[in-house]
């Protein structure tokens, strides 16, 4: 049995993370020795780097040389279309998948999450042998590793419902090939436990250097509480942060600036993994900007309201400075990679327009955004509004801090509903790889989805089932203990 292929397993720290700034740009544990290790404050760091390690995998942010990062989730919602057969995500986003076709994004997504759960689960076992950290620093260490435990849980409920919860690091000898899935709810509970305990402990800063603070576990358990529709909590949660007069969080006065230009030190964003070429790059410019096998739906399009700005910080429109054409986008003369789309749209947001590398991955250093002021923001009124309490002035006030940043300047909206919320989350975050989980979340994937026409033959999409199969690989390795999800 692999490490690699299951599951579960002895954890060996041989994940590579090298990252853009202070804390996170150390090396990573190799292969320690549970007998020689957790002697030095260093060696605590080490392991608590290899937490954040998965972080750095493509289906979670990007890297060198991939022909696809993790924007490509986008496609599986209404917002964007996919070309490419990366990963497999073409074979999802349209509906023709099964348990035994599903090698690349289900296998790998569900692989890497447990792995990076596994390496939290064995620092959070050792790190209090490391008697040179100080209780402080201890506390923020284990802060750090129970936030990124609940990040990787969340994913994996989200996508595949039930899954084995585990807390400890495993052994050769232990139970795990005849242990059953743990029901989403517990899952879930031990999720809310891992982000208070990191609430606590996080301090009260704003987000810098990689590593999570206070205002990242706050953002996180909005949405994990959401994604459950405990909507007054999820409302608590995000105003104990959004009403907290020493907030550090902030929206940022530049919209494109949030992902390209303007990210380090930005207020605005909670969490994101970071770049720094030309060690630590990916090849945003390239597979976005040049090749364009990932791009905009005509619907998404339409959910702009006309005079809103933010649609042309995503979108490119016809003549817009673009390096692969000196005339402009949808020009005669294009040198890209890739074909213009058939519906003539590419995606503009997170790309450096002045790039032009057509040939090989260019040293993109772009950071991805994971959770953003604005989102919470939106969380809360929405929470609100779900709960009851759409009439609240702080609700309205929420989403309309939104809409009237400045360089956005949108017209207040003069109440909440379902629609108002829901429309101003897509076209806020279009383009961040939060719109799929929204459709689940809202329960209507079944019926957006079907409506997208993905290919200029008018071929529509199928919407599979609200939960992603357990890997073919992992039904076979647990023999009849565990039962495929509903649809496969």
């Amino acid at each position: 049995m692999k490490a690699n292929k299951t599951i579960y397993g002895l954890l060996v720290l041989t994940n590579i993370l090298i990252s853009c700034s202070s804390v996170l740009d150390k090396d990573p544990l190799t292969n320690p020795s549970t007998t020689n290790y957790w002697n030095t404050a260093i060696e605590a760091q080490k392991a608590l780097i290899a937490c954040y390690a998965k972080l750095k995998e493509p289906l979670y942010s990007g890297g060198p040389n991939q022909s696809g990062n993790s924007l490509y989730w986008e496609a599986l919602s209404d917002n964007a279309l996919n070309t490419s057969g990366w990963e497999g995500f073409d074979v999802i986003m349209r509906g023709d998948f099964d348990p035994s076709t599903t090698a690349g994004v289900v296998t790998k997504t569900w692989q890497f999450a447990f792995q990076g759960i596994a390496n939290c689960n064995y620092f959070l076992a050792n790190v209090d042998r490391v008697s040179a950290l100080s209780e402080a620093e201890n506390k923020r260490m284990k802060g750090e590793a129970s936030f990124l435990r609940a990040y990787y849980y969340n994913d994996l409920v989200q996508l595949f419902g039930d899954v084995p919860l585990n807390l400890k690091p495993e052994a050769l000898d232990g139970d795990f090939q005849r242990r059953p899935r743990t029901t989403k709810a517990t899952v879930v509970a031990q999720i809310l436990q891992d982000l208070d305990f990191a609430i606590a402990n996080l301090p009260q800063m704003a987000y810098s250097d990689g590593r999570a603070v206070k205002g990242s576990a706050i953002g996180l358990k909005t949405r994990v509480l959401l994604n459950n529709k405990r909507y007054r909590e999820a409302a608590e949660t995000a105003w104990s942060l959004i009403g907290d007069a020493s907030n550090p969080f902030s929206l940022h006065p530049n919209y494109a600036g949030i992902f390209f230009g303007e990210q380090n030190n930005n207020k605005e964003i909670m969490f994101s993994v970071l770049f720094a070429a030309p060690t630590d790059y990916h090849s945003m410019d390239q597979v976005i900007g040049g090749r364009m096998s990932v791009f905009p739906t005509t619907d998404l399009k339409d959910a702009y309201e006309s005079n809103d700005p933010r649609r042309k910080m995503t979108i490119f429109d016809e003549g817009d400075p673009w390096a692969y054409n000196p005339k402009g986008f949808m020009q005669a003369g294009s040198t890209a990679e890739g074909q213009i789309p058939f519906n003539s749209m590419a995606f503009k947001k997170y790309v450096d327009t002045a790039v032009n590398n057509a040939s090989g991955a260019t040293l993109s250093d772009q950071h991805f955004v994971k959770i953003r002021y604005a989102d919470l923001l939106l969380m809360y009124a929405e929470a609100m509004f779900e709960s009851g309490q759409g009439t609240d002035p702080r609700a309205l006030k929420a989403l309309n801090d939104v809409r009237t940043r400045p360089g956005v300047n949108m017209a207040p909206q003069t109440m909440l509903t379902q629609a108002v919320i829901r429309n101003e989350r897509r076209v806020e975050l279009a383009f961040e790889g939060l719109r799929y989980n929204d459709l689940i979340r809202w329960g209507i994937a079944h019926e957006v989805i079907p409506q997208i026409t993905y290919d200029k033959q008018g071929n529509k999409r199928r919407f599979k089932a609200y939960l992603f199969p357990i890997p073919l690989a992992e039904m076979d390795r647990m023999n009849g203990v565990w039962q495929q999800n509903e649809g496969y």
